[in-house]
Formats: structure tokens, sequence, C-alpha cells
């Protein structure tokens, strides 16, 4: 079944839909629904899946008729947050948003730093990134939309329930995934590097306010697929 995404319309035992004309259009010319198909609709309010019928379908509206709810198993008790310098190409940082929200992640931050490019992030393109994560939302089968950040990074005060992580691709004085326990925590905060890596001034930095440095493999991986790395292993906790 489809997932919509629903967040105009209220939960009801029936639904009538008239004005949102893209949904419409995606039940009768994208998926070619018929009266009597089920498609899921869910919020970020809660943690339930809610199965419609469509009783009755035109061109211009939809009645729906809710048969039942689900409730969605939960993801880690841990938040899981990304910071990611700007890489080079806005089709990376689609990429991004799309994969770390099929794997999960609590809010997205991105920002510019010493070796990365940044280029102005119009309103356009906010509205864009914002639907491919609805749409990794959709197909993944979650419930909660990750907050996307565009701004300088504040931070927060050390805080001993909060674990900091930033990758590296050198050995030398890092942890492995492995060495790593992460139970204890409720935030883990993950900081990725851009196109050439943090410069020494940043893992300085990062050193000086008691971040972890991890090395996570021979390879030298890029910046978009960080994500698959560390999808293993937040799998297993």
């Amino acid at each position: 079944m489809q997932r919509f995404y629903n967040q105009d319309f209220p939960v009801l035992e029936k639904i009538f839909i008239s004005k949102d004309k893209d949904f419409i259009n995606q039940l009768t010319k994208v998926l070619r629904s018929k009266p009597w198909d089920k498609i899921i609709l869910f919020n970020w309010k809660d943690n339930f899946d809610y199965i419609y019928e469509i009783s009755h379908l035109e061109k211009r509206s939809v009645l729906l008729n809710k048969l039942e709810k689900i409730e969605k198993e939960k993801n880690n008790k841990f938040e899981i947050n990304l910071f990611q310098a700007f890489v080079n190409k806005l089709s990376k940082i689609e990429l991004i948003l799309q994969k770390w929200v099929e794997v999960w992640i609590n809010n997205f931050y991105f920002f510019s730093w010493e070796r990365s490019q940044y280029f102005p992030i119009s309103e356009n393109k906010k509205e864009r990134f914002k639907k491919i994560i609805i749409e990794a939302i959709e197909q993944s089968g979650q419930n909660k939309i990750p907050s996307l950040n565009f701004s300088e990074i504040n931070f927060e005060e050390k805080n001993t329930k909060n674990l900091n992580l930033f990758f590296h691709t050198k050995n030398n004085n890092s942890k492995t995934l492995n060495e790593i326990k992460i139970k204890n925590y409720e935030k883990i905060n993950i900081f990725v590097w851009p196109e050439w890596g943090f410069s020494e001034t940043e893992i300085n930095n990062f050193l000086q306010k008691d971040f972890t440095q991890v090395y996570l493999w021979k390879n030298i991986l890029r910046a978009e697929t960080v994500w698959i790395a560390l999808w293993f292993y937040f799998r297993q906790k």
C-alpha cells in the first residue's frame, strides 16, 4: 500500500479531499487507484499508520474511509543528528538527505567550513529538499520527519549524555565504531567531512572539545556514502 504524509487532513473516520490537487493526481494518474483500493496516511504527531479505503474517487475529489490504525515500531532510544559540511554539488545534498532519512535520522545540520564549498540555498531549493525528505519517509515506512537546518554551528556545552563523533581518514589516535559504546548516551552528534576532509584546525577544535575521533575503514569514503558504514553499526544497537 502506498503511504502518504498526512499533514493537512485530520485523522477522521471519513476524509473528503478536493483541494489537494497533487494528492488526487497521484492517486488517479500515477497510481491509477480505484474505489476500494487501500492507502496509508500518517503524520508526525503520533507513531501510527492509518489505513484508509478509497470509497469514492473522481478527477477532482476523493472520499476515504478509515479501516484501522497500526502502531509503528519505535526507532532507537537515542537521538541522532547529522552535522554535514557542505559538499560540492546540490545533487549530493539530495542524496545525503534521502539515504540518511532511510536509515533513520532526527535532525540535519548543513554548515560551511574551511574546505567545504558554500552556495546559497534558495527557498525553492529548501522546499525541494523537504519534499525529498517526505518522500524518503513515505518510502521507508517511518513517521517522524527530521528537521532541516542551514546555519553556522553553535557547539553545545559538554554534556555527559551526548556523544560527539567526527570521522577521519587516518587510523592514528582514532577509535573504530566497535570500540564506541552508545547505549549510555541520549544524543549522538555525527560530524561528516566535506571533499578533502576536515582541516587540521578543525580537527584540533574537535579534540579540544573532547569529540571522539573515528576511523571507519582503510578505504576513503565519500561524504555522501558515510551512511552505509554507520547503517550497519546502528542497525545492531
